[in-house]
């Protein structure tokens, strides 16, 4: 457990530094006795986490299969308890409220507890969205140097991902090796933030604004940090860019870091990707068709809004972000059409939750194969779908993925219709929550409904928050790499 240990304090040293920016905010705008708790709390934090890693120093870590899974695992267990801290510290909020805010962001699913948040001290709102951003590297992270290169859960086994030592007798510390890996990613997600940021401020929108929307649409989150909706608040231009950045997050074009040299290749060859873009076109599409319904194209100026309202909440939902730039204009479209667009998600190495599409892929591959075979019994049947050529573990794979997603949501359902609300709304909830898309949710609950029929997020009671906790964790992370070390025998015989 020592390499398990050395990497998670690896992980929770660079979490406490990533303060910084939270306190230097808060000075910023004058909340001094806050920042100076975040400090402290920060200081501290990193001093123990470098403490652990210092601790092992003096042993060799060995990297496994089964080691990186459970540290990552761990990992996300580990930051989402320590997000809970800026929260209880400055808010003095209870602990279930905290977990909740601190899951919901690390996880990017956008829900919150929060009923006035312009009132929140301003270090806590970044620190909120800072969440989100830290959990879209996360997810990046764990699909591209644990979970792919394992090809775990029908994921795709990358030829460029990072290979790691497993001889015990390796000359080389393995532990930093792996560590090393973690730069140029994280250096690759910096420069497209920066470059994201300073595309808000060209359309208009002022620093601490664009700081926001860049945070929570790179990393294709759901926060809104604003008591009013995003587009009272910011220009046409900025929503339009916001949109766009929601479906190119999507499409992992963003992460294919070894081709960024020749861009036009990777997206020539993503076909992934393309499957994205022509999704979303086509929800732009029913969206057009529904404020067509609502004569909205009628007046000077409105078509530009429109088409941009429409884009937006067709890349929202794709990218699982449930972002809308005003309230309503997801719910044009009616829910049933809407959650199983989400369900299946976006391309399979983006910040986007859901089954993805290339697993979907997979699955009707092999649909064609067993149709195929029962009129061509003897014959040859390729495992191909849109130039995509898919292996058989894939193909097998990618079915244990969605039976457990399946009964996950079942079980969630289960478990919040014991709460307030009607069955309805505890499948919204749990869908939403499993899809890291809680504004999806939100975007349903009826005019003038009261708690007891349609809760909202902050009416939920102290258990059904933990329930919705380990939801939203399930949903982020692959259920193959979960259960798996839920397995005795590797545990037993520790």
């Amino acid at each position: 457990m020592r390499t398990v240990i050395f990497l998670l304090g690896f992980a929770c040293a660079l979490f406490f530094f990533s303060l910084a920016a939270p306190i230097l905010v808060g000075f910023a705008h004058g909340e001094d006795q806050h920042a100076l708790r975040l400090a402290v709390m920060a200081s501290t934090g990193a001093f123990i986490a470098v403490l652990a890693m210092t601790a092992s120093f003096g042993y060799r870590h060995v990297v496994t299969p089964t080691r990186l899974i459970v540290s990552m695992v761990f990992v996300w267990l580990g930051l989402g308890l320590i997000g809970t801290l800026p929260f209880l510290l400055v808010l003095d909020l209870s602990f279930e409220k905290a977990l909740f805010e601190s899951i919901s962001g690390l996880t990017t699913t956008g829900a919150t507890t929060f009923a006035t948040r312009e009132t929140l001290p301003q270090s806590i709102l970044f620190w909120r969205l800072q969440l989100e951003w830290i959990g879209g590297f996360l997810t990046l992270a764990s699909l591209f140097l644990v979970l792919s290169p394992l090809a775990i859960g029908g994921l795709p086994r990358r030829a460029m991902a990072s290979e790691w030592s497993m001889d015990r007798n390796a000359a080389r510390d393995a532990g930093f090796q792996h560590l090393k890996r973690y730069v140029p990613m994280l250096g690759y997600y910096l420069a497209a933030s920066v470059i994201v940021f300073f595309l808000f401020v060209a359309s208009g929108a002022d620093s601490l604004g664009a700081a926001h929307l860049t945070m929570t649409s790179i990393a294709t989150g759901g926060f809104n940090p604003y008591d009013d909706d995003l587009a009272s608040r910011f220009g046409i231009s900025s929503m339009a860019i916001m949109a766009a950045v929601l479906m190119i997050s999507a499409t992992s074009l963003f992460w294919q870091r070894y081709d960024l040299f020749s861009p036009f290749r990777v997206i020539r060859q993503n076909s992934e990707a393309w499957w994205v873009v022509m999704t979303v076109t086509a929800l732009t599409g029913l969206y057009l068709l529904a404020f067509r319904g609502l004569n909205a194209f009628s007046g000077e100026g409105n078509v530009a809004i429109v088409l941009v309202e429409s884009f937006f909440a067709a890349a929202s939902v794709v990218a699982t972000s449930g972002h809308e730039p005003r309230p309503g204009i997801i719910a044009l479209v009616p829910e049933i059409l809407i959650f199983p667009v989400a369900f299946v998600g976006a391309a399979v190495f983006s910040t986007a939750s859901g089954l993805k599409m290339h697993r979907l892929g997979a699955m009707l591959v092999q649909s064609f194969r067993e149709l195929n075979l029962l009129i061509y019994p003897s014959s040859v049947i390729p495992t191909r779908i849109a130039n995509v050529e898919y292996s058989e573990r894939t193909i097998v794979e990618s079915w244990p993925v969605v039976l457990l997603t399946l009964a996950m949501l079942a079980l969630s359902v289960f478990a919040l219709a014991g709460g307030p609300g009607n069955f309805e709304a505890a499948l919204l909830a749990g869908m939403a929550l499993l899809l890291n898309a809680g504004p999806l949710y939100e975007a349903y609950i009826p005019v003038a409904a009261s708690a007891d029929l349609w809760p909202e997020f902050r009416d939920f009671n102290s258990v059904e928050r933990l329930i919705a906790c380990i939801v939203m964790l399930l949903g982020r992370l692959e259920f193959v790499a979960v259960f798996a070390i839920l397995n005795l025998r590797y545990w037993l015989s520790r």
